[in-house]
This record gives C-alpha cells, sequence and structure tokens, in this order.
C-alpha cells in the first residue's frame, strides 16, 4: 500500500501533497480581440491558399494547352515536307543492311538473307544426310516399314509379334 492509503486506512491526517490544477483538457480561454485576431488569421491563410491553388491551376492548364499546340504543330510541318516516306520506307531506310530478316504471316513465311553472307554460313557448312526413305523392320524376311523401336536394342520393329521377336534376340 502507499502512504496515503495507509494514511486513509488509519484515518491518519495526510501530508501536505502537490494538488494539480484541473482544467488541464480544456481549452484557453480567449478574450474577444484574440478570437478575433485568430478567426481573421485564418481567413487570411485560406484565402492564400486559394490564391495559390488557383495560380497553380492556371499554369498547368497554359503548360498543357502549350504542348498540345507544338505537338500539333510538329504535325502539321510533317506533313507539309517534301519528302513523304511511308513508315514501311523510313523502317527500311534506317535497318541494318546485314540484318537477317524473319516474317511470318498468315500468308506466307519468309528468310531474307543479305549478300554478304552465303547459305552455308547461316545454316552451318555440313548437311546431315537425313535419309527420306522409311526404315523397314529388321525381322529376317519382312520388308514392311517400322513402327515400333525396341527399347533394349534400339531395332525397328513392324508390329507386336515382330517387337517381341526382336526384342528377345
Amino acid at each position: 500500500m502507499t502512504k496515503r492509503q495507509k494514511a486513509k486506512a488509519n484515518q491518519e491526517t495526510p501530508e501536505e501533497y502537490l494538488e494539480l490544477p484541473m482544467d488541464t483538457g480544456k481549452k484557453k480561454q480567449l478574450t474577444q480581440e484574440e478570437e478575433q485576431l485568430r478567426k481573421s488569421e485564418v481567413a487570411r491563410r485560406r484565402k492564400n491558399q486559394s490564391i495559390q491553388r488557383a495560380e497553380k491551376d492556371k499554369a498547368d492548364t497554359i503548360n498543357r494547352l502549350l504542348k498540345k499546340q507544338a505537338s500539333k504543330s510538329k504535325r502539321i510541318i510533317e506533313d507539309t515536307a517534301e519528302d513523304k516516306e511511308t513508315p514501311h520506307e523510313k523502317l527500311k531506310r534506317l535497318e541494318d543492311p546485314n540484318r537477317l530478316r524473319y516474317v511470318n504471316t498468315s500468308k506466307e513465311s519468309t528468310l531474307s538473307i543479305p549478300n554478304v553472307f552465303t547459305v552455308d554460313q547461316i545454316f552451318g557448312g555440313h548437311r546431315s544426310s537425313v535419309s527420306l526413305t522409311p526404315k523397314k523392320c529388321q525381322v529376317k524376311g519382312c520388308s514392311k516399314d517400322r513402327k515400333y523401336t525396341t527399347k533394349k536394342s534400339g531395332k525397328y520393329a513392324c508390329s507386336l509379334e515382330h517387337y517381341k521377336i526382336v526384342e528377345t534376340k
């Protein structure tokens, strides 16, 4: 227990304690002159803020309108230019002449190779000999095309019966 609680319980006369002011949470009462001064200051600040905001909006509007006019005038200048070049022609003029170009459309696919390259440089010097003839069954006496490749030996078979025969060898 605190000293004060003990003193209350024993009904002793308490020591002198410092008394705290009770009006700390309340607004400070201003005189009429101070209230008028505060109101006029708040009104003056509010007016200055609205003026600044209006000036900023005006400057933004002027800048926005000037930028639009500049872009429009550029288009007019470009339109009146003597050389009327299409975007495709401009791209052709600006692109690297030594560049491979592949175009894939719904109608066709094209690969453009500049004259500085040879086909062998692009696709490699040696060509693999890919047999276009279908592989045949490797069971003796069978000349049918292959359908299966065995797992163990990698030989070709035309049917499951031949697959089993080739697999067991």
